[in-house]
């Protein structure tokens, strides 16, 4: 029987593997990035018109940094608008295929740059941009209808599988958002949506409709078959229409209700990836087809240089990495959402309304004379917002106060905060614990047991 079952086994990963090996028009990965660019253009030159730049990279007195990065600083004054001119340059290269390889990987650390700068900052669609311009560093997105095969003659085919990593890349996206949505909040209790469609109930025609009780189960329930089933179905060919324009309705009536930037766009735009390499070359040829070379073997295959096995093994560690993240807040008590110990990048979409009051007290060991600290003191309007529900950006400010405080004391201090939070319209309680001294607390992937834990009663407010 064990033999019996290596060699099935083995059958269906060879076959497996002759499936992804097997040569596809290069069309699609085009298509991608030409896409990718667009969204990416038009979404940087937003970002500069509407004066993002001076308001979250200048203005601020203080940044919160990612763990691991408080090394990256941020450029002064206005020269943090070179990032930003420079991703618009490269990514008008990376639209036209010119210098691909080049524009991208500046593409990529730029734009990583930028958003290492500030925690305050991170939404998850930038997270899944990250991980597309890094794949895409590695991918012949280069070798059909682009200026740099125009001139190298590149072929017109590459292997199924350079195709596969974005579909995947985008599929556990979905995937993970439904998975996401399993919880009591959510399926139970219809929060935050039922929160948020009370908001929508002055809405000609739909409001009444909108703000309903039931509209709000329909919405989360469908919400979550909707996310995990997306991968799926955008792979069936059958079901693929039908699908995409569920996601198109899906998505603009998540932006009109509730306006999550350029997320729905992103989405809408990168969906399109599953779709047949024949919908891409027709589309390219018609508004692209200046960019397809003249001279287009077309039984050519793109052949990777260098070592496979590292090639192989660096995106196993890849997607080892996408499928564990969304997964590691099983490491830790208590409800994710409240404590967010492992709640960024594990597609955790418009899953709480939480609010939070928070200030410190900044006590002088040696006096014990107490200062109190208002946030807004050195914070933005949104760092204040994002840092007051956050733990670990909580600590982050109150070992700022601390140093800022013995630099002027010249000895040590001890910082308590009184914060009080709302999750998904329960009712208020102390979400960090006053009596512990969080200068002297450690930031780490370890339980912050500093955290007050939730209640369990279930209560919501009214």
């Amino acid at each position: 029987m064990e033999k019996a079952s290596v060699k099935t086994s083995g059958y269906y990963f060879s076959a497996l593997k002759n499936k992804l090996s097997e040569p596809i028009d290069a069309a699609s990965l085009a298509f991608f990035r030409i896409l990718f660019g667009c969204i990416m253009l038009f979404s940087q030159v937003r970002f500069l018109s509407k004066g993002w730049v001076d308001l979250f990279y200048i203005q601020p007195k203080f940044f919160f940094k990612y763990f691991g990065f408080h090394w990256v600083q941020a450029l002064p004054g206005n020269w943090m608008y070179l990032p930003w001119v420079l991703m618009v340059i490269s990514l008008v290269f990376i639209i036209v295929g010119k210098y691909y390889r080049f524009a991208i990987v500046v593409f990529f650390f730029l734009f990583s740059y930028t958003e290492l700068l500030d925690l305050s900052n991170y939404l998850n669609h930038y997270y899944l941009i990250t991980l597309l311009a890094f794949a895409m560093i590695f991918l012949p997105m280069n070798v059909s209808f682009s200026l740099d095969a125009k001139k190298w003659q590149q072929p017109a085919t590459v292997p199924r599988w350079t195709l596969s990593i974005l579909r995947l890349q985008i599929g556990l996206v979905y995937f993970f958002a439904g998975v996401s949505k399993i919880k009591y909040d959510w399926l139970i209790m219809a929060q935050p949506l039922k929160t948020w469609l009370l908001t929508c109930q002055n809405i000609p025609w739909v409001g009444k409709f909108l703000s309903m009780p039931f509209t709000a189960y329909v919405f989360s329930w469908g919400g979550m078959f909707f996310d995990i089933s997306a991968p799926f179905l955008l792979l069936n060919k059958k079901t693929r229409p039908f699908e995409y324009a569920l996601i198109v309705f899906f998505h603009l009536v998540t932006f009109w209700l509730f306006y999550i930037g350029v997320f729905p766009i992103v989405m809408i735009g990168v969906a399109l990836v599953f779709f047949s390499s024949a919908f891409h070359r027709r589309f390219l040829e018609k508004y692209f087809f200046w960019l397809q070379p003249k001279h287009n073997p077309e039984k050519a295959v793109y052949t990777f240089t260098g070592h496979k096995e590292v090639f192989s093994g660096l995106f196993i560690v890849y997607f080892l990495w996408q499928f564990l993240m969304p997964l590691r807040y099983l490491m830790y008590k208590g409800n994710v959402m409240w404590t967010e110990q492992g709640y960024r990048y594990a597609w955790n979409v418009m899953l709480m309304e939480k609010d939070a009051v928070i200030y410190f007290y900044v006590e002088d060991k040696e006096t014990g004379e107490r200062f109190i600290e208002y946030p807004k003191k050195y914070l933005t309007p949104l760092q204040e917002r994002m840092m007051s529900t956050q733990p670990d950006m909580i600590l982050q400010y109150a070992h700022f106060l601390a140093a800022k405080y013995q630099d002027q004391l010249k000895h040590s201090v001890a910082v308590y905060a009184d914060a009080y939070a709302s999750l998904n319209a329960k009712a208020g309680q102390t979400f960090i614990d006053p009596d512990i001294d969080l200068a002297n607390q450690k930031d780490s992937f370890a339980p912050k047991y500093w955290i007050m834990p939730e209640s369990t009663d279930h209560e919501f407010q009214k």
